[in-house]
């Protein structure tokens, strides 16, 4: 039996979202009637989560009276949503939404006034590749700056602060601190703990990386971990998604997720790249834990922001906190005027091209104690975090290729160390999208045509391949270079 069920929004810029809040909220409760009468039938939403980007933002970094003025009346259309749905679905009821803060939901204006442009000087570049850095690099301008008023900095979720305890009606706030960045949602009848993160620690106009402090996740663990919360299923809230090709670089470190599950999360939501998105990541001491993380799409993204095959999306995820069963339901908009916007069921790839895909949870248990092999992956990893990639490659050497963790640290440490012999013979066929995206530029260094035409040949009739923008662009660029040849 369905004990909660989600309804999982994100990246609604509502600066440019359906131009009647009014209209959007009918559209939704429409869908909500329409969802109970399919086959199989989805259960009426008891919590809604909101992974970030709840307004377009303000990109003018001069003026912080105007840019406010500006975002302060994006949240309210915002709140004007939020609120109608609350009322609709919840009776009113706050506690059943959770909203954490996106990229766009960050204001540019207060991090460009907190900033100084420095001189550049030995080292910069060094301090620069720092995760945790105060400088930043503007190829606007090619100078260098840093960060010298750290109140005014954080200041930059300001009106998200202001937002927040304006749709929670002052019962709940959201700090400026980044390290107290977080809010609990305890939901005892159906034995679930929600927490919503910022992933936009240290995001700004010059650093578009997501991250989440890590003092902010050992507070969470210090208030969750409670006894009574034991066997309570956890679901880990934020913006960001974990997965990106060469070339990007706004997604958070998968390594994040690491230390979440070892936290006790077993469920990972997040939004951010404007497409549904679903993976299983096992944690590298007892893969016998795992999260499953669910990205839903965009909800209100312009139409020349959504990756090309997709459009508007949102999820409703059914879960049984009593067994280890997770749906997750994708509904999609209609190609219809902003005006008139209908959803209706979507189709993943994953569960041929049905409307939902059905996976399975870990329930939370102690992690047991580190074999030789588990502990050797996680020295690797620091190995390679410190970029002492080839100490990491003698320790990756001694274990199992086939183990996903083994196979995935070793290929970033070939790829770090330009060694694309052994890339590629590591590779061979790829697992995923990044490995793809890393065989073939591999071969293309090595050019080796042949072999990345056979790849290109092999890969075709998957989609999960050939729909991505990263296979197409390896595409044109092999058929323009036989062209070029004839």
């Amino acid at each position: 039996m369905v004990k909660i069920s989600v309804m999982q929004f994100s990246d609604m810029h509502t600066a440019s979202l359906f131009p009647s809040a009014k209209t959007f909220v009918s559209s939704i409760l429409s869908d909500i009637d329409r969802q109970k009468k399919e086959v199989p039938p989805i259960s009426k939403p008891n919590i809604l989560i909101v992974c970030g980007d709840l307004i377009e933002g303000e990109k003018n970094k001069s003026n912080i009276e105007q840019a406010s003025k500006t975002i302060r009346n994006q949240y309210i259309k915002s709140k004007t949503v939020l609120q109608s749905l609350c009322e609709k679905i919840f009776c009113g009821n706050t506690n059943n939404i959770i909203v954490v803060p996106g990229n766009h939901d960050v204001s540019w204006c207060h991090s460009c006034k907190s900033m100084e442009k420095i001189k550049k000087r030995k080292g910069l570049n060094k301090l620069l590749k720092n995760p945790n850095s105060n400088y930043r690099w503007d190829w606007s301008n090619h100078s260098y700056y840093k960060i010298s008023d750290f109140e005014i900095y954080n200041r930059r979720f300001e009106l998200f602060s202001e937002f927040y305890s304006e749709v929670y009606h002052d019962e709940r706030t959201y700090s400026l601190n980044p390290d107290e960045q977080f809010d609990i949602f305890e939901y005892p009848e159906e034995k679930t703990l929600v927490v919503g993160f910022n992933s936009c620690f240290q995001n700004d106009h010059l650093n578009h990386i997501g991250s989440i402090n890590a003092d902010c996740i050992a507070n969470c663990y210090e208030k969750i971990n409670q006894s009574k919360f034991e066997e309570y299923l956890k679901i880990a809230v934020w913006h960001h998604d974990v997965q990106g090709y060469p070339g990007r670089s706004d997604f958070m470190d998968y390594r994040t997720l690491q230390v979440l599950i070892d936290k006790g999360f077993q469920i990972g939501l997040h939004g951010h790249n404007h497409k549904f998105d679903i993976f299983e990541t096992k944690f590298s001491s007892d893969q016998s834990m795992r999260m499953n993380v669910f990205g839903c799409g965009s909800l209100g993204a312009q139409r020349q922001n959504i990756p090309l095959g997709e459009s508007r999306q949102y999820a409703v995820i059914e879960l049984d906190t009593m067994d280890t069963r997770v749906r997750f339901n994708l509904r999609k908009a209609l190609n219809q005027p902003p005006e008139l916007p209908i959803w209706l069921p979507g189709n993943i790839i994953q569960n041929k091209d049905k409307s939902y895909i059905d996976v399975s949870i870990t329930r939370l248990g102690r992690i047991a104690r580190m074999t030789d092999s588990s502990r050797s992956i996680q020295e690797a990893e620091v190995l390679i975090t410190r970029k002492d990639y080839k100490l990491a490659l003698e320790k990756l050497s001694l274990l199992d290729i086939k183990n996903p963790f083994v196979r995935r640290l070793t290929i970033e440490c070939y790829w770090q160390l330009d060694d694309d012999k052994r890339l590629i013979a590591t590779i061979d066929r790829p697992t995923s999208i990044i490995e793809f995206s890393y065989l073939s530029e591999a071969l293309w260094r090595e050019k080796d045509i042949q072999n990345l035409k056979k790849v290109i040949e092999a890969l075709q009739p998957d989609e999960k391949y050939s729909s991505t923008p990263i296979f197409e662009r390896v595409k044109k660029k092999l058929d323009d270079a036989e062209h070029a040849e004839d």
